[in-house]
């Protein structure tokens, strides 16, 4: 298992980009020094050096750098806040006369939170940072919100590549004749093209971001399978969370119901979800009318030409999302499955001769994390969620807690 040594200037960052490994299963442990550090575990130190001076900062930092055996961590990450606060310039510095980099990748977005990269400028939920109360933070006010400014006041400017988002986005190849790489970075699927970029790099590569470059980085490496969510629910709530995830890198198939219904076969879907989850990607097998509202007239529509009531086409709705489910996971076992509708998740756990469940803990509020008992998914852990619940980002958050528990027990 790979092992990380991470550098953070305060205790708040350490465990926040901690928590990032030990959701993917890898052991850490937070030091406040650098003595009795060994790379046994994963391991984050708490410099304590947001508030201090520059120059407080770059000599603490050394020092504790100087005492640290760099053998056997695989990753060293300086972990920076997401809003620039603190003494990134001076603290850099630090830590690249210790380690001597091959390349450095710089990229402090965390669109999770809204903290976005556009045009080299920090965003705050679409308010450039320096116009935020960031800014003027009375204790450690940013300096710049210009990340490429950043970059060249720290190292030389004639070694800096600079990736706008159409460069990320298109695969603008990255130049080896430059060892300083910034990013611009709108959401987690960004975040993930940027690791993908160094994935194979040979060297010494010193990272620098939020958590969720961390949180990126072991996302592209995990052994943990990924996870399935089985979307039944057409409200409103469910179509935000839905738009929420994709926007951040969700995979999501659109199951046109009525077309499944009258041809009879839902094959290509099955095929198309297995190869999404062999790629090692989250993945929702979503109703079409959950996504759109239109559709869901259309589909209505559609079965009262045939003669089916209203009252029937749940019930066929709730059959071929479970159908399609049980089919996909007897192909590709997942680390779990979060079900959006009580009536979809009983749908499920008869289809598959489950007995009931077992419940684990409340993972956010009115969200059980639960294990199925019996059947053929005896042991997977699920979440059930209701329809028309939950802040925008509730599905991602269920589907990652599911793939940091890993497989059945």
């Amino acid at each position: 298992m790979n092992k990380f040594l991470i550098i953070a200037d305060d205790l708040t960052g350490a465990n926040d980009t901690g928590v990032k490994l030990t959701n993917n299963g890898i052991p850490v442990k937070v030091y406040f020094s650098a003595f009795n550090i060994t790379p046994r575990y994963s391991c984050v130190i708490d410099t304590e050096t947001r508030n201090v001076s520059e120059s407080k900062a770059y000599d603490k930092v050394k020092t504790i750098m100087a005492s640290i055996n760099l053998e056997g961590f695989d990753y060293i990450y300086k972990k920076v806040d997401s809003t620039l606060r603190g003494n990134i310039v001076s603290e850099l510095k630090a830590i690249c006369e210790r380690i001597d980099p091959d390349y450095v990748v710089f990229d402090p977005a965390l669109p999770a939170l809204g903290r976005q990269v556009i045009n080299e400028k920090m965003m705050v939920n679409n308010v450039e940072l320096d116009k935020t109360e960031f800014a003027h933070d009375p204790i450690k006010p940013i300096v710049t919100d210009n990340i490429k400014r950043i970059m060249e006041e720290t190292f030389n400017k004639k070694l800096i590549q600079y990736f706008n988002l159409k460069a990320l986005r298109f695969n603008e190849p990255l130049d080896l004749s430059k060892k300083y790489f910034g990013f611009d970075s709108e959401n987690d699927d960004d975040l993930a093209k940027v690791v993908n970029l160094f994935q194979h790099m040979k060297g010494k590569i010193l990272w620098i971001g939020s958590s969720g470059l961390i949180d990126a980085i072991t996302k592209n490496y995990e052994s943990n399978p990924p996870a399935m969510a089985i979307v039944g629910s057409v409200s409103e709530k469910t179509r935000e969370q839905l738009r929420y995830a994709q926007e951040n890198g969700l995979e999501i198939i659109s199951l046109p119901i009525y077309q499944i219904y009258s041809s009879d076969s839902y094959s290509k879907y099955v095929e198309q979800a297995v190869q999404i989850l062999k790629k090692g990607k989250n993945l929702a097998l979503v109703s079409s009318a959950s996504l759109n509202r239109s559709d869901l007239e259309k589909t209505k529509a559609k079965f009262r030409e045939t003669g089916i009531k209203q009252s029937e086409i749940e019930n066929i709705v709730q059959t071929i999302l479970a159908g399609i489910c049980r089919r996909v996971i007897n192909k590709y076992p997942v680390s779990g499955l979060l079900i959006t509708g009580g009536s979809t998740a009983q749908g499920v756990l008869k289809l598959v001769k489950a007995q009931g469940t077992t419940i684990k803990e409340e993972i956010a509020f009115g969200m059980p994390l639960l294990k199925i008992n019996g059947g053929e998914f005896d042991g997977i852990n699920m979440i059930s969620k209701a329809g028309a619940f939950g802040d925008s980002s509730l599905i991602m958050f269920g589907l990652n807690k599911l793939r940091s528990l890993g497989k059945k027990e």
